[in-house]
């Protein structure tokens, strides 16, 4: 899947290909024969390879570098008999002494390399780098598969704790040692596990970035794999079902009621909070076909009430696990939620490797009373990252961003608003709202699915977030009116803009303005 997902084990030979001057006192070194000046051994770490790329000669998935770099790859050793590999990219004429560090997603074990170059080609003058998460793994979300590193306490906490924190202090290290000047700014850019990531590292790390981006974050990672599981069982019999035309006719009328709520016809819901539509008018009269896509039977009306609703404890008390999914992301569940998906690639793995020890535990037994204690104390220190106290990070001058989409059909966009308000209570005051936090700004995406588009199930709507540049503005010039986000690139290939704005504003289009053009909208 990654272009770099194994790391090269011996020293290359490599053309000696001389960089040009990166515009400090000190031309930047030979690629080839790059070793730092300083000695990395504190860290123990070791340089694998050097790479040096001419423009355009870096493949990632069909995207190439716009930015000539030397690549280092380096071994770092943690824990009692543990390793983590990462990658960095160093350019050599358009760096602007930024660095950027890139997360993981889902298991980790490969670099997030499509993100490295999003990064690397955004004209931002990072260097960029990213990691394996500390471990290896079989990553085939198949039950009943040993996955070591969820064995091994060092790189289960490697994997969503700290392995950012374990190649960071290396990168920069090797910065300061290429360009002869340290990094001015050091950022971070996760999605989902590199959500999680983020959050970590504002709880667990708060001096390491100066700016985090935390997308969609998988930070309470107990509970959401129980989200996961709860929706498979909802529809995991053919009287429950929800099948994939049934589940986009949902969509289609949940929009058709609430599209202009913003006062806009553009097959969106920019708010779904605004949104009062009741799936029960979708109920099937009496004596309708039992394979339909128009209407729901009583049980499957109860299944869909159930994935809105989210997992609640099955006693008296029926506390919320973990919110649902909102109104107006319907089409995207089939895959990830309603065919048990991520159930079966995520939870039961981690039920039969890290809570149970046991390979052939059924995750159909797991009691939704008393089982979610025993969750929380074997997993949730190990994966979980949701203290509400960010002071350190606030007070050492760190800023973040997080964001959701609207339409994740993966990650309950609602946990990240209620987190982050629960953030912002607890660390700055009860009468401080999101919209006065001083150092955490939240978006969130209309229409937008798990770390961009929702499964081409909203094809028109932007899938890419200028995040990065709005977040260099903050932390560099200390602007604390955040706004002005461009996202762009729908999976329809249509030159659509539109603009996102800081929660609780949304974007209201100008009188007279183009829908399509985000320069078009005001934030309200």
């Amino acid at each position: 899947m990654f272009v770099h997902s194994t790391f090269p084990v011996l020293a290359l030979m490599i053309p000696a290909c001389a960089l040009a001057s990166s515009g400090s006192s000190s031309p930047v070194p030979d690629c080839s024969s790059f070793r730092p000046v300083n000695s990395i051994s504190d860290y123990h770490a070791t340089i694998l390879n050097t790479t040096y790329y001419d423009i355009g000669e870096l493949d990632v998935q069909g995207t190439l570098n716009e930015v000539s770099i030397c690549e280092i790859f380096v071994s770092v050793p943690y824990g009692s008999n543990d390793t983590l590999h990462f990658a960095l990219w160093l350019p050599d004429t358009q760096y602007s002494s930024r660095f950027m560090a890139i997360g993981n997603g889902g298991f980790g074990a490969a670099l997030s390399d499509t993100e490295m170059m999003e990064e690397l080609n955004n004209g931002l003058g990072f260097a960029v780098a990213g990691s394996d998460a500390g471990h290896v793994g079989n990553g085939s979300g198949t039950p009943g598969v040993y996955e070591p590193f969820l064995h091994d306490e060092d790189q289960t906490k490697a994997w969503l704790h700290n392995s950012i924190s374990l190649f960071t202090p290396v990168a920069k290290a090797l910065i300061n040692n290429f360009y002869g000047y340290e990094a001015d700014y050091s950022y971070y850019r996760g999605c989902s596990t590199g959500g999680a990531q983020g959050f970590s590292l504002a709880e667990f790390h708060p001096d390491l970035f100066d700016g985090i981006i935390a997308g969609c974050a998988a930070n309470y990672y107990t509970h959401l794999m129980l989200s996961f599981l709860w929706n498979s069982q909802q529809t995991d019999t053919n009287e429950t079902y929800l099948s994939e035309p049934l589940l986009e006719y949902i969509q289609a009328r949940v929009i058709e009621e609430c599209d202009t709520i913003d006062g806009i016809q553009d097959k969106l819901v920019e708010n779904p909070l605004e949104c009062t539509f009741n799936i029960s008018t979708l109920a099937c009269s009496a004596g309708a076909p039992a394979a339909n896509v128009t209407c729901l039977t009583p049980s499957q009306l109860s299944a869909a009430q159930a994935i809105y609703q989210g997992p609640v404890r099955a006693d008296s008390s029926r506390t919320s696990i973990f919110p649902g999914l909102t109104l107006a992301s319907e089409g995207g569940w089939w895959f990830p939620q309603v065919e048990a998906g991520l159930s079966t690639a995520i939870t039961t793995p981690i039920l039969q490797n890290l809570v149970y020890n046991d390979l052939s535990y059924d995750p159909k037994t797991f009691n939704w009373a008393s089982d979610i204690d025993v969750l929380d104390e074997r997993a949730g220190p190990l994966i979980d990252s949701i203290s509400t106290d960010l002071s350190s990070f606030r007070d050492g001058g760190g800023k973040m961003i997080a964001y959701a989409g609207w339409a994740d059909p993966s990650i309950a966009p609602m946990w990240t608003l209620q987190h982050v308000e629960a953030i912002t209570k607890r660390t700055l005051g009860d009468g401080v709202t999101i919209a006065d936090n001083d150092f955490l700004k939240l978006v969130m995406v209309p229409g937008g699915g798990h770390c961009g588009a929702n499964i081409a199930k909203y094809p028109s709507v932007p899938a890419h977030y200028s995040i990065s540049s709005v977040l260099v503005e903050w932390v560099e010039k200390g602007e604390d009116d955040v706004e002005g986000i461009r996202s762009w690139g729908p999976t329809n290939g249509d030159n659509r803009t539109r603009k996102l704005c800081t929660w609780p504003k949304v974007a209201k289009l100008k009188e007279g303005g183009d829908v399509d053009d985000w320069e078009s909208y005001l934030c309200a």
